[in-house]
């Protein structure tokens, strides 16, 4: 754990600390992250403390590196001193509004003081980059005024917390003018709240520590740990290893938020390593990575790889330009599927392959991921094992092309013969997906047999009709209402209709819906107006129709 003689730990009030000490999260740590449940939880243990006379209430550890003159860096906890921080905000306002000397005090003992030489205002925690600037929107704000729309999710959970605090605050205090009580409550944050304060002075010293501390909330997120584990392994060049994080979390952050960072991690190991699942991850970390050279190698390869797989969750990202519209579509498509548990083999062979090998594979892929998705014999452990197996060998140069691929594949891909049996009584739940085999059915028939194998996804433009409706009702005497629980959801009772005539025609009877269909411009819609009737027997003739066609459509 390194020299303990350098190891200052300290018990105190958790309000002393922020008292007595200028702090900053560093750029590497991850967002604020507690829920509106775990600030509800924190404020209701210390006001039931407050209520029972309890004379310490604990709250675990706070790690910080002590960077001499500087601010010291919060290692671990800076989601309870960030939610402390804004309650006692929050009680900051309120008193403001009848004494504002008393209100001033607050802000200088505990959330911000004057610096005498530049007379700048002077934070007594700083946030990290993303987070501190909306932070400190209300950090000086002295009114209860929560007017903005925060784009971000961790902006928006401090804003929960700070309507928290508030809310926690009137309710505190019985009579408006009367701040005693909440006088009561700052002294006890500042000497009975207590946690144990461990200032170390180096980080090997701090993530040695941060393992072993047994932290409140979520402190110990797989995120964190993953993160810790390799700046301390990294040893020397952890300065590299921070700068890759960083430059990790900005490219995935800046398309979706901080809930991208464990899927990526451990889509790329998986992709490398065989498949893990996301609590055993960092314990498959620690047993591989044991050197220098290993952290700094995989910390090169979260950097390296993360723009890749935000190409690889949106299909108009850059990277795809040189592929052309049709494996974007592809991209696109395989999003649409849902089937996330191939992301380790796209993050492999795109990096292995030749272009056109990824141009042919990615095609071939969708129709294997729809064989599978109707097929549904399969469970996602199993899919997931296969693609991360098949993505190993692809790294070690045992599979170089398609062909090579999907020989490897070829024990998870259902056979025409199962697919189309299987396509053939298929219900299908999700609009978006029955509305894209629709759309590629049509496609297939209007071109020929030369399906191009494109959903069309605008509402404005199409909308997924239930021939039988979706509510049952007494008109459609041909089905019983077990019958129409079974039926409405098949396939062959779904088509496509233009969205104006979908709007008008609603429930009405078959004969009446017959007319709409008639006039329809796609194939697969106007056929159904030849039927006299619609019953179970016109549902599984056109369901079987369909899977003639799909194992066609969707051929490996």
């Amino acid at each position: 754990m390194g020299k303990l003689d350098k190891i200052d730990i300290q018990i105190n009030g958790i309000g002393h600390y922020l008292m007595n000490n200028k702090l900053k999260v560093p750029k590497y740590q991850r967002y604020y992250a507690w829920e509106d449940k775990h600030v509800e939880d924190l404020y209701n243990d210390i006001e039931n403390a407050i209520y029972n006379g309890v004379k310490e209430y604990f709250i675990g550890s706070i790690v910080v590196k002590n960077n001499e003159d500087q601010r010291n860096e919060v290692v671990d906890g800076q989601q309870r001193l960030a939610t402390i921080l804004i309650l006692l905000i929050a009680i900051r306002n309120y008193v403001n509004k009848f004494d504002k000397q008393k209100a001033w005090k607050i802000t200088n003992d505990f959330i911000a003081s004057q610096n005498l030489k530049t007379e700048d205002i002077d934070p007594h925690l700083i946030l990290n980059d993303t987070d501190n600037e909306f932070f400190e929107k209300y950090l000086f704000e002295t009114t209860d005024n929560y007017k903005d729309s925060p784009r971000k999710l961790s902006h928006k959970r401090l804003l929960n917390a700070f309507k928290i605090a508030n809310n926690r605050v009137n309710k505190i205090n019985g009579e408006k003018d009367n701040v005693i009580k909440l006088i009561e409550w700052i002294e006890y944050i500042q000497l009975n709240v207590r946690v144990i304060w461990v200032e170390v002075p180096d980080y090997s010293n701090a993530f040695t520590i941060f393992e072993t501390l047994n932290d409140r909330g979520l402190d110990l997120a797989i995120s964190d740990l993953l993160k810790n584990y390799i700046f301390h392994k990294a040893d020397k060049s952890i300065e590299t290893a921070q700068s890759n994080w960083i430059s990790m979390i900005s490219t995935l952050e800046s398309a979706v938020d901080e809930t991208i960072v464990v899927p990526y991690i451990r889509y790329l190991w998986s992709s490398i390593h065989g498949n893990v699942r996301e609590k055993e991850l960092y314990d498959k970390i620690k047993e591989k990575i044991k050197s220098k050279q290993a952290a700094m190698e995989f910390s090169n390869l979260l950097q390296e790889n993360s723009a890749l797989y935000l190409a690889i969750l949106h299909s108009d990202h850059d990277f795809w330009v040189e592929f052309g519209t049709k494996t974007r579509n592809d991209i696109k498509i395989i999003n649409l599927l849902g089937m996330v548990q191939i992301r380790p083999l796209l993050l492999a062979l795109l990096v292995k392959f030749k272009k056109s090998d990824v141009v042919y594979s990615l095609t071939s892929l969708v129709s294997l991921i729809v064989r599978l998705l109707i097929s549904g014999t399969l469970s996602s452990g199993v899919f997931e094992t296969n693609f991360s197996n098949a993505a190993v060998k692809i790294r070690k140069g045992e599979i170089n092309n398609k062909k090579q691929l999907f020989a490897e594949l070829k024990p998870i891909i259902p056979n025409d013969t199962k697919f189309k049996e299987e396509f053939s009584k298929a219900n299908v739940s999700k609009s978006n997906l029955a509305k894209y085999y629709l759309s590629c059915l049509e496609n297939f028939n209007r071109n020929k047999g030369n399906s191009e194998l494109i959903p069309t996804d605008d509402e404005n433009i199409v909308n997924l009709e239930h021939i039988l409706p979706k509510t049952y009702n007494l008109e459609w005497k041909n089905f019983s209402e077990d019958e129409h629980g079974i039926y409405y959801k098949k396939l062959g009772n779904q088509t496509l209709l233009n969205a104006i005539s979908n709007s008008s025609i609603g429930n009405q009877d078959f004969n009446i819906k017959k007319q709409y269909y008639k006039k329809s411009e796609f194939i697969i819609t106007k056929s159904i107006a030849d039927n006299k009737y619609w019953t179970i027997k016109e549902i599984n003739e056109r369901q079987k129709k369909f899977a003639e066609i799909a194992i066609k459509c969707w051929k490996i």
